[in-house]
């Protein structure tokens, strides 16, 4: 039964471009473009559950990470002609690096300390975002990035043109890091992720490296959130210095902790939530935020865990 359900919800995500031609055809494009930023914000909300959620680090520099990413593929494909998946794994091996580079001193300080360092880490993108003009254009923004294609030069090449194809593009991102997400947390890495959370001097006196996997963790995320910026960037086709501030990381948290630390399945109805419930609730703009906020309110206070264990019990 459970099998089967999740078949057929795979089977409307996989075709959702044909059903909203059906069902909503005046509103096809802006549907669909509220799909497309679902997948990228699930994925990307994914990538940060890495750290706070299974390692039990509070890191605040995933916006520094995703502009890093969404920088490097702005400025490879625009200023150095790379192709699409070049520019995507530069981005994201850009962010990794930075994040490897940084990681070493930060997770060498205390766990509030460790907070604060990242949260100063993403304020200072920002202001070079903002500030490095001859690189990133600042306010001006880098502009006429061109769409993805997908191929290997020389060969055959597709063109990801149309909304239908973006959505697969980001669902097929999504899906990679779902797959990276449970093989990282399920299996013999995740025990150990888990133990160094759990209790950290248990796990070292188990042979454990607690600096080694808190490292790793934060490495592998950052680099997911290069990944998630460059697919942002090419298909926005622009990047601002405002797709990075801090409010983002209040994005990710929300969205971690609305559906429930730790859970995969958690962090995706809370990504879904986030992002689509504001735009069904821009009906009423007025009341938007506080009915929002009053939704948000009643999850965390009928279920601290998020609605992850909501779950858990409807399916007893």
């Amino acid at each position: 039964m459970r099998r089967a359900a999740i078949g057929a919800l795979a089977a409307v995500v996989v075709s959702a471009p044909w059903l909203v031609a059906a069902l909503v055809p005046r509103q096809q494009r802006y549907v669909l473009h509220v799909l497309i930023f679902t997948a990228l914000f699930a994925a990307l909300a994914l990538s940060y559950d890495l750290v706070v959620g299974h390692v039990g680090s509070l890191s605040l520099a995933h916006p520094a990470f995703f502009g890093v990413g969404a920088y490097t593929a702005a400025l490879l494909a625009t200023r150095a002609g790379w192709p699409f998946l070049g520019a995507l794994i530069g981005a994201a091996l850009a962010a990794g690096v930075v994040a490897a580079l940084v990681g070493v001193p930060l997770f060498r300080l205390t766990e509030h300390a460790f907070a604060v360092g990242t949260l100063g880490l993403a304020l200072v993108a920002s202001v070079v975002a903002n500030n490095w003009v001859e690189v990133t254009r600042g306010p001006l923004c880098i502009t006429e990035i061109p769409k993805p294609v997908l191929g290997v030069p020389g060969g055959p090449a597709l063109a990801i043109t149309t909304l239908p194809g973006h959505y697969w593009l980001a669902l097929g991102a999504l899906a990679a890091v779902v797959l990276l997400y449970r093989g990282l947390t399920t299996f013999r890495l995740g025990r150990a992720f888990h133990a160094v959370r759990d209790n950290e001097p248990l796990a070292g006196a188990a042979g454990i490296d607690p600096l080694k996997y808190r490292l790793l963790a934060f490495t592998i995320a950052a680099t997911v959130a290069g990944g998630v910026g460059a697919l942002y960037v090419h298909y926005l086709s622009v990047m601002c210095p405002e797709e990075m501030t801090v409010a983002l990381t209040v994005n990710l948290l929300v969205i971690v902790f609305l559906g429930g630390v730790g859970s995969l399945r958690g962090v995706l109805v809370g990504a879904v939530l986030f992002t689509a419930l504001p735009e069904v609730l821009r009906l009423a703009p007025t009341w938007r935020l506080v009915i929002y906020g009053t939704l948000l309110l009643l999850v965390v206070v009928r279920s601290p865990e998020g609605l992850e264990s909501l779950l858990r019990r409807a399916a007893r």
